[in-house]
């Protein structure tokens, strides 16, 4: 799976930072293809990625500076702005687990996340979210997905952000859940359930960057 530098890359070259100007423009270029065009919280990254920020946050800046591995933030900006849009669901919340689909590989990625993550956004089951992905090709499809018979071909894996854990920009947000098919919706949730009866401790951690690695057994405890 994806390395820093890789997943910094991969949104490096899908584009580099755009202007305003830049952004409209492309807004309006791009509406059939549902990109996010969400701009990144800093406050909200401050509680899902804390290591990004303080003491760690400053060496790793350092790092960045000196090329020794890409710059996530910007990166994270990238994938906001410019990721495709799909359906998200709230499938537990002891733990917290979030089904995240795509309609590229007709699957979904199971995404587990901390307690703070539960209380800070006061989610409740079957929640309506948006998970806003990237796509890969890598020389093995991801192990925690199954394909399901709509998959398009095109992809072996993706990494699915949750916008609204991200963004301030409720309309862009609200706007995408407002556009998505009935029919996507219940589709994420049909194959949220059919994964937990398959892979009942096989979580994705869901945080920002580390929701590109496969998925790993979780004991029932942790």
């Amino acid at each position: 799976m994806l390395s820093i530098n890789s997943y910094c890359a991969r949104c490096e070259f899908v584009i580099s930072m755009l202007t305003e100007e830049e952004k409209e423009k492309y807004r309006k270029q791009t509406t059939a293809s549902h990109p996010g065009l969400a701009e990144l919280s800093i406050e909200k990254l401050r509680i899902m990625r804390p290591d990004l920020f303080g003491i760690l946050g400053f060496v790793q800046k350092i790092l960045v500076k000196i090329n020794f591995f890409g710059d996530q933030i910007a990166s994270l900006r990238r994938h906001l702005l410019l990721g495709d849009t799909r359906a998200a669901i709230v499938v537990s919340t002891s733990p917290l687990l979030i089904a995240a689909y795509t309609d590229e590989l007709d699957c979904v990625a199971m995404l587990k996340f901390p307690e703070r993550v539960l209380t800070q956004f006061n989610l409740e089951v079957k929640q309506r979210l948006v998970t806003i992905n990237l796509y890969s090709k890598e020389t093995d499809e991801g192990t925690d997905l199954t394909f399901g018979t709509r998959n398009k071909g095109n992809w072996t894996s993706f990494c699915p952000l949750i916008g609204d854990f991200l963004t301030d920009d409720e309309e862009q947000i609200n706007l995408r859940k407002s556009q998505i098919r009935e029919g996507e919706w219940e589709r994420t949730w049909k194959l949220a359930q059919e994964y937990l009866k398959e892979k009942p401790n096989l979580f994705r951690d869901g945080l920002p960057f580390w929701c590109n690695f496969d998925a790993k057994i979780v004991e029932e405890d942790e």
